[in-house]
């Protein structure tokens, strides 16, 4: 038994047809099968079993799986680091995900300080909302994502890196632009808009309103820009997050939301830097979930409220 044949079998465990493990591997389909066939033979138990043109893994296969995975995800993380100490590491690439009002401050600046820190690492970077990031997270399209924090999954761990402050968004004519700041008891007459409820961020707007008794909530909404549109056209006002979109919006009065006018505890949205705890990491994705955790996780502040 050697390496090789163990790269091999998860491949091919992975895809499950022998024609395209071989040539992901680069290697001939003959190969490949007297390289399984042989390693079956060492074992004395069938690893695969076909199904028409395809193969699936037996009940041993499966099995033997879990042991293949953990031991070469640790031969891997050992060559790398090695090669690290040794200069000679290519930095790896690391597939990162993020939701859009973190791509254009945060994650430009954090890759930047990152690579000053990490020769090499190249980092492929794409938008999306948290719901699907998650999903592709799951799937092991990304290797980390910044996002909301969705539903408990043991599979997944949130650490939080930055907060989005909640703030209340009007035009010039809404009478809420008179006052310093906006609480639920001032919100009684308003007519509001929010985010989708079926989203995660709007499912925890929808909960911390609830709790303050504001019934009068439109959750339909996707993000910022069209919340801020409606707002500043004077047909609602939006409770919402105070990020780059508001900004860009002519007209548009933003207000602080706390929760009671004499404690004044401001509300914030977390982001969180997510990873999948299940999924296979290569040594350079490990490196840097420790640099986010060893140097830029979130310091709770006790006299906020924090919407997750």
């Amino acid at each position: 038994m050697n390496l090789s044949q163990l790269y091999y079998f998860k491949k091919l465990a992975e895809l499950q047809h022998y024609a395209k493990a071989a040539k992901e591997l680069y290697i001939t389909q003959p190969s490949l099968s007297n390289a399984i066939s042989s390693l079956e033979q060492e074992l004395g138990v069938s690893l695969f079993q076909k199904t028409g043109r395809n193969i699936h893994l037996t009940k041993y296969g499966s099995e033997f799986l879990v042991y293949v995975t953990s031991g070469l995800e640790q031969v891997d993380k050992g060559i790398a680091i090695m090669k690290n100490y040794a200069g000679t590491s290519d930095g790896g690439k690391i597939d990162l995900g993020c939701i859009i009002t973190v791509q254009t401050g945060y994650i430009p600046k954090l890759l930047n300080d990152y690579k000053t820190r990490t020769a090499g690492v190249a980092f492929n970077v794409r938008e999306a909302a948290s719901a699907p990031l998650l999903g592709e997270l799951k799937s092991g399209h990304f290797d980390v994502v910044f996002c909301a924090h969705g539903e408990d999954d043991p599979d997944i761990a949130y650490i939080p890196v930055l907060t989005q402050q909640v703030v209340v968004a009007m035009g010039a004519n809404c009478p809420l632009a008179s006052k310093a700041f906006i609480t639920p008891a001032d919100l009684e007459e308003q007519h509001l808009i929010s985010y989708l409820d079926t989203i995660p961020l709007g499912r925890a707007m929808r909960r911390a309103l609830d709790e303050r008794g504001v019934q009068n909530v439109e959750y339909n909404y996707l993000d910022e820009s069209i919340l801020a549109g409606f707002a500043a056209n004077g047909v609602e006002a939006a409770i919402m997050l105070d990020t780059f979109f508001l900004h860009s919006v002519e007209g548009l009065e933003v207000r602080p939301f706390y929760l009671s006018a004499l404690e004044r505890r401001p509300c914030y949205h977390r982001v969180y830097l997510a990873y999948s705890t299940k999924n296979y990491h290569p040594y350079c994705v490990d490196h840097f979930i420790q640099y986010i955790t060893d140097n830029l996780v979130l310091e709770e502040n006790p006299l906020a409220r924090y919407i997750d």
